[in-house]
């Protein structure tokens, strides 16, 4: 196998072509506080579909997602339902979360994942750490199967959603945990 590029903690980056995300083993969770700050709220959303295309060199990488808004579930029905009301996510108008990368930085052993992230109709830049990025099975898997995990900080407020400005906090931290398949 020819050499490849290491992603951050030594984890190399998979082989080169196009990975399809695989919507039913992947997640995003985020983690905020509510209640005034005293209470931790962990929720997580689906991922509708998406794309990675790992490129040679790594740096020239792409990735495109769809995160489904309507599927948020932090495991109390009354929350999630004003969550994705229309003062909040307001999930009838805007049911998708968008994507889109810009580039891939290495910095000091870190590789950062800069795009764009779509919420509400607001476009914002985002940087997403890379975490790891490896095969789901221990060695080289025949059927090109990726897992990849990446964590990035959101203020709610730079997207447009800012009702409950006191009883919800302004930023979430979000992980991102994809399984994709080389096509």
């Amino acid at each position: 196998m020819a050499e490849r590029t290491v992603f951050s903690r030594g984890v190399a980056a998979p082989r080169t072509g196009t990975y399809r995300i695989d919507p039913a083993r992947s997640t995003v969770r985020f983690t905020t506080r509510g209640l005034f700050g005293l209470l931790k709220v962990v929720g997580t959303l689906a991922v509708r579909e998406g794309s990675i295309v790992v490129a040679d060199p790594v740096e020239k990488s792409t990735v495109r997602a769809v995160i489904d808004a309507t599927s948020l579930d932090t495991a109390n029905r009354t929350r999630d339902k004003h969550l994705r009301a229309a003062d909040f996510l307001d999930v009838e108008t805007y049911p998708d979360i968008t994507f889109t990368s810009e580039r891939l930085v290495e910095t000091v052993g870190t590789w950062t994942l800069f795009g764009i992230l779509t919420v509400h109709r607001v476009s914002r830049p985002v940087e997403l750490t890379i975490t790891a990025a490896e095969p789901t099975e221990p060695t080289e898997p025949t059927n090109g199967e990726v897992r990849f995990q990446a964590v990035t900080r959101t203020d709610r407020h730079e997207f447009g959603v800012s009702k409950g400005k006191a009883a919800v906090a302004r930023h979430q931290a979000i992980d991102l945990d994809l399984v994709a398949v080389l096509l």
